[in-house]
């Protein structure tokens, strides 16, 4: 016996607001001009294919074509679409990317660190934020989960989850070519072909992207250097093999490659320290939305990331079915950055040289026996960090150290300081190794009552080592002892741990729709602090773990014209890992309990057949329920609103559809916005964001086979001009810089498929 479907629940209590988004959990099916409805979204959320509507989860579900009408090209660009979710890069991608839902997440670029939010790329997990994200190409559906995930998405889900579905290969020939042409003389060709190899036995896909644009952002002193450009392709290679109907093997060997220049912030607060800094020849401008720079350093983002997984399906019996996922992964990502982001030499450029690779394995057996659907599997998973990098003196920062520590230049003073000295290594090493056995099962106990239950005990073992290579002479010297980089100890040690997670949850099946309530613990790993500063603030971290009480209904009309999703949480967070820079250190802890409580809501509404409305808003109360530490303006962290954590923040689109002549028109309009929040770890209010909305567009043409199609569009319509981080200055006390959002970017695209 086949279990019944849920109606899902992805959000929460209808709230009232002004802005709403983009958060649709159907597709938008229609036959040539005629009627649209709305069509359940097969997804993987529980590692069974169910409807949305089966899902008694926090879930928001977009297709393909819903982001491509949206513009959604880039993983980052997905929290244009779900209001909970946040993603902000602080310093280069590939290392520096934080995503966060609900409030939550993990702060800063420190390796040891691994993210509250996991991303999942056809089931692989992606053990770091930066190598989740990129281009997005011939993507089958991508699936945000809010709450933690830890039974059947395992480690490093605690505040939730990103889970990317590319198309597979199909026994039938077809494919797209796309080419765009942009604003910052920028163009991105994309494409996907597939097809039979062996009718019904043998099927191949390839898909790729090459994204190249100049940078918004122009050196002020460098002639020619731009910044934040997109020089990237990736590629994917698929085979799938059906030797029988029972059984069928997908493997994908996917490349990606990126060679970009980044990192830069500008000044929007010039310190007492500003003075010095002009005296030697610095530029001081408190005007970041003028997209210049001023730095003597190279930038790079480079990253070098491929990979190989094998997923192999086969149905025992027709109600037994074994699953079999395993990957092998390696990114080698190279950054340089000017660490004191400014045009005066104080520090030489930051060469950070970071290898990660992973081994998984998993394995799982799911049957139905009755009214009981149950699932059980194991997990196994090996992963290496390499970490080496450099930061040194730079030809100013001993007339700079002088100015600080004695308003004048002393010259006896300055040898002490020579150039190129300082770290000249950094170098963190972590092995980890791990495994876990869960269990997740549906009881359908009446025709209308159904009970969920889900295990996992997960074991955690982790060495690491740091040692610092220094060449600092001036450590010695009285009253200079505590001038960045003296030389610290290395360190070396081992920790292991086991931790539980689990759901349940109660479902009440309605007529055209559901309500469930539920409990979830979750749990995020410990590890090492993998920074020079460990040496002097802690080298060891304990795991975090939280626990989720969720209430949540779905609705929807008879005729499909409406749907309305809501849901309230309560989530308390202990032993809340926390990263914080005060402009000189960094310091990892678990000194502070959070609570993260709210309302989520999502309408789809389609008024007339060619107009669809989609509304989504979220309220979040995330706070530090508990905090021992004050920041440096003497202000009590406990009871304040963590970071990058708006009460408020909301998106909403309009899509509509309109004959002309031979041709189908269309539109699409959306916005996100972005309440008032903090963005700086110590919670100096120096740190707050004001409240912003960003507008996107899309005006185009098809035909009527829908095979070509011509649009025309522009992200930031409005030229919104807005932060995404305020942060420290680095080494210049009382001094502020930001990394600004993107301007407005317009171009068009020709898109043919077959």
């Amino acid at each position: 016996m086949t279990i019944r479907g849920y109606k899902n629940s992805c959000l929460l209590l209808p709230i009232a607001s002004a802005f709403a988004g983009l958060v649709s959990t159907t597709s938008l099916a229609k036959d040539d001009f005629g009627p649209r409805i709305l069509e359940e979204v097969i997804v993987t959320a529980t590692r069974r294919e169910q409807t949305v509507s089966e899902v008694p989860l926090a879930i928001s579900v977009f297709t393909g074509r819903q982001l491509q009408l949206q513009g959604i090209s880039e993983v980052s660009d997905l929290a244009r679409v779900s209001p909970s979710l946040v993603i902000s890069t602080s310093s280069a991608e590939s290392i520096g990317t934080e995503v966060r839902i609900r409030g939550v997440g993990t702060s800063g670029n420190n390796p040891g660190l691994e993210a509250s939010v996991g991303i999942f790329i056809d089931g692989v997990y992606r053990s770091r934020s930066g190598l989740g994200v990129g281009d997005l190409v011939d993507v089958e559906s991508v699936e945000i989960l809010r709450g933690p995930q830890g039974t059947l998405f395992g480690r490093n889900t605690s505040a939730g989850t990103i889970s990317i579905n590319t198309k597979k290969p199909a026994f039938e020939w077809g494919g797209f070519l796309e080419g765009s042409l942009a604003d910052y003389d920028g163009y991105q060709v994309k494409g996907s072909l597939t097809g039979p190899l062996i009718d019904d036995t043998l099927a191949f896909r390839v898909s790729g992207t090459y994204h190249q644009r100049d940078g918004y952002i122009e050196d002020r002193l460098v002639s020619g250097r731009e910044l934040y450009d997109r020089d990237r392709y990736n590629g994917k290679a698929q085979l799938l093999w059906q030797p029988t109907a029972d059984l069928d093997m997908r493997l994908i060997v996917d490349h990606k490659d990126k060679n970009e220049h980044c990192c830069t912030g500008d000044y929007t607060i010039a310190g007492p320290t500003a003075p010095l800094i002009e005296s030697l020849g610095g530029i001081v401008k408190e005007d970041p939305f003028a997209y210049k720079a001023q730095l003597n350093e190279n930038s790079a983002d480079d990253l070098d990331e491929w990979g190989v997984s094998l997923e192999t399906n086969w149905a025992l019996s027709e109600d037994l079915q074994l699953t079999y996922l395993g990957a092998y992964r390696d990114a080698d990502a190279y950054v340089n950055v000017d660490a004191d982001t400014s045009n005066v030499d104080l520090t030489q450029g930051v060469d950070w040289d970071q290898n990660t690779d992973l081994t998984s394995h998993e394995l799982r057996l799911n049957g139905v026996s009755g009214r009981f659907d149950w699932l059980v599997g194991v997990y196994y998973y090996e992963e290496n960090i390499d970490v080496d990098w450099s930061l040194t003196y730079g030809a100013d920062f001993a007339a700079y150290s002088s100015l600080l520590a004695f308003g004048a230049i002393i010259p006896p003073l300055l040898p002490l300081f020579p150039e190129g000295a300082g770290d000249e290594s950094r170098y963190f090493e972590q092995e980890a190794e791990g495994w876990a056995v869960f269990t997740h099962n549906i009881i359908e106990v009446t025709d209308n009552y159904d009970i969920v239950f889900g295990f996992r005990w997960t074991n955690d073992d982790k060495d690491a080592e740091l040692d610092i290579t220094n060449t600092a002479i001036h450590c010695d010297v009285p009253g200079l002892s505590d001038v960045p980089f003296c030389p610290v100890p290395s360190l070396k040690d081992s920790r292991s741990e086991d931790e539980p997670t689990g759901t349940i949850k109660l479902v009440r099946n309605l007529e055209t729709g559901n309500i469930y309530i539920s409990y979830a613990r979750g749990y995020k790993a410990g590890g090492f602090n993998l920074d020079r500063d460990a040496a002097t603030t802690g080298f060891e971290f304990d795991p975090e773990t939280v626990d989720t009480y969720e209430l949540g209904a779905k609705w929807g009309t008879e005729d499909g014209a409406l749907e309305i999703n809501s849901a309230i949480f309560y989530s308390e967070f202990e032993d809340f890992q926390i990263n914080e820079f005060d402009g000189v250190s960094f310091k990892v802890t678990n000194a502070a309990k959070v609570v993260s409580s709210g309302a989520e809501l999502e309408l789809t509404w389609l008024p007339l057949d060619a107009l669809v409305i989609t509304l989504g808003t979220t309220y979040t109360d995330t706070h530090y329920d508990e905090h021992p530490g004050i920041n440096n303006r003497g202000q009590q962290l406990e009871g304040r609103q963590l970071p990058f954590a708006p009460y408020w923040s909301a998106t909403g689109s309009v899509s509509y559809e309109v004959p002309v002549g031979r041709f189908t028109g269309f539109s699409t309009l959306n916005a996100s916005y972005m309440g008032e929040h903090n963005t700086n770890e110590n919670l100096d209010p120096e740190g707050k964001v004001d409240d912003y909305t960003v507008v996107n567009g899309r005006l185009g043409l098809r035909t009527a086979d829908a095979q070509w199609e011509l649009s025309i569009w522009a992200t930031n319509l409005f030229d919104e001009d807005y932060h995404v981080i305020l942060f420290n200055t680095p080494l210049q006390e009382g001094s502020w810089s930001s990394f600004r959002g993107e301007p407005r970017i317009y171009g068009g695209t020709l898109r043919y498929s077959f």
